[in-house]
């Protein structure tokens, strides 16, 4: 990405994609749009965004981001009561199918899942900040086309898997939902553990064939470890034939189950989070992007010139390089622009053979603001304007000369000029600011790769 400025709000980010999805097909009428964006402020992005915002609201897509943020919330509450489904499975396979529990056997059913979830999802954490994004928006796009879907998440949901992707947060977002559901299943699996443990009777021991009861014994008092350095109650009988040695294991369970379900799981939910508040208002757009080039081409067409005529010039601030610069366009591309020429006035035939094309422009601002965009969409090495050379030159040509997006930019006044005409037209340009443009007499010097 580039012409990078300061973040932008996730909110914002995904109206403006959103925008530009439903622009794909035909533009949005956008007059009081421009204009608000314009008052704005200078930056192109904050422009943009603003356009976004205006036509986000006349259209609806507002609208549907709200019921679209309804849903997400719906499916949260039905995700916490399938964690709470899952909780009583989880704690049913702990407890087993008698009253006889291997309390270190069910301690590795429980753990053994748990790491290997957090594993899958690092590794995806991982492999996703390596990749350049895009997979999941593309699959939520196909989907969301799916006509069984609401029209509201046909419009908006495509661009917040675009955005979240762009920024890198698809993984940290799910992420962070994976976890908080997990530690939700954990945490309620303790509590039915300890419901179950206080109101009925079972036998909490280890049991072995081939290996060693010490083994366990010790392989309890490891797993114990944690859960006894963060408080939580983990006791490990010395003598399994103790009375109290059920009950002690029963609170070793219990606390293993929050220890080492629960706690991970919080913790890596917390991790999601802190990514998210900082990633989320840290968002940009490509404005090398051929939407978003016609989008600054048309305001910088439609924005107020630095100087308004020539008598005010002494005002003027030098003007900084031409928009050209952004970009050194295709190497060797000629464009040849007949700007406001007479209809009888034919542009030079050795300058129509050499221009990869050519195209003539009248008044009309619409006509501009196309031709803008062509321009913006495949900036060129040069751009060549023919302009009438007995004609005084005013804002509008000024205005063209800023939107415009190419390597360079010359004049071409015809028909050919006297002394006066081609004086006027120098002194114009050095009085706002754009004595970096050339301005030829004729066609022949026009040629030159140099001119």
């Amino acid at each position: 990405m580039s012409s990078r400025t300061d973040g932008i709000a996730l909110p914002d980010l995904l109206l403006t994609e959103a925008v530009k999805d439903l622009e794909a097909d035909t533009p949005l009428r956008d007059d009081a749009a421009l204009a608000q964006a314009l008052a704005a402020g200078d930056g192109r992005e904050t422009r943009i965004v603003q356009r976004a915002r205006r036509l986000a609201a006349d259209t609806g897509l507002d609208r549907d981001l709200a019921r679209l943020r309804d849903r997400l919330l719906l499916l949260g509450l039905a995700l916490a009561a399938l964690g709470m489904v899952l909780a009583l499975l989880v704690a049913m396979a702990l407890l087993g199918q008698g009253r006889h529990i291997n309390a270190v056997a069910a301690i590795a059913l429980l753990i053994a899942p748990n790491v290997l979830g957090i594993v899958v999802w690092a590794l995806l954490t991982v492999l996703g900040a390596r990749s350049q994004g895009g997979a999941f928006g593309r699959a939520v796009a196909a989907l969301a086309r799916w006509r069984l879907a609401p029209q509201h998440v046909r419009r908006v949901w495509p661009s917040a898997a675009r955005a979240l992707d762009a920024q890198h947060l698809t993984t940290w977002v799910l992420g962070g939902l994976n976890h908080l559901l997990w530690a939700v299943v954990y945490t309620a699996a303790a509590l039915v553990l300890w419901a179950v443990l206080a109101f009925s009777a079972y036998r909490l021991g280890w049991e072995t064939t081939i290996l060693a009861p010490q083994t366990l014994h010790d392989a309890a008092q490891a797993i114990a470890w944690l859960p006894e350095h963060i408080g939580l109650p983990a006791p490990v009988p010395e003598d399994l034939d103790d009375p109290d040695a059920s009950r002690l294991l029963g609170y070793w369970l219990i606390a293993c189950t929050l220890a080492y379900g629960a706690l991970p799981r919080l913790l890596l939910a917390t991790l999601c989070t802190a990514v998210w508040r900082r990633r989320r208002d840290a968002g940009t757009l490509d404005l090398d992007e051929p939407y978003y080039r016609r989008l600054i081409a048309r305001f910088e067409a439609l924005a107020p010139t630095r100087v308004l005529d020539a008598e005010h010039a002494r005002h003027a601030a030098p003007a900084p390089a031409h928009a050209a610069a952004a970009g050194s366009g295709e190497p060797g591309t000629l464009v040849l622009i007949g700007f406001e020429l007479p209809q009888e006035l034919a542009l030079p035939a050795a300058l129509l053979e050499r221009a990869a094309w050519s195209e003539r422009v009248d008044g009309g601002l619409e006509e501009r603001e196309a031709l803008l965009r062509r321009i913006a969409d495949h900036p060129p090495a040069r751009l060549l304007m023919a302009c009438h050379a007995p004609s005084t030159p005013d804002r509008g040509t000024l205005r063209f000369i800023e939107a415009a997006r190419a390597g360079s930019i010359a004049l071409l006044l015809l028909p050919a000029p006297d002394a006066a005409q081609l004086a006027r037209w120098r002194d114009w340009l050095a009085a706002c600011g754009r004595g970096d443009i050339t301005v030829h007499a004729d066609a022949g010097a026009a040629l030159s790769p140099h001119g």
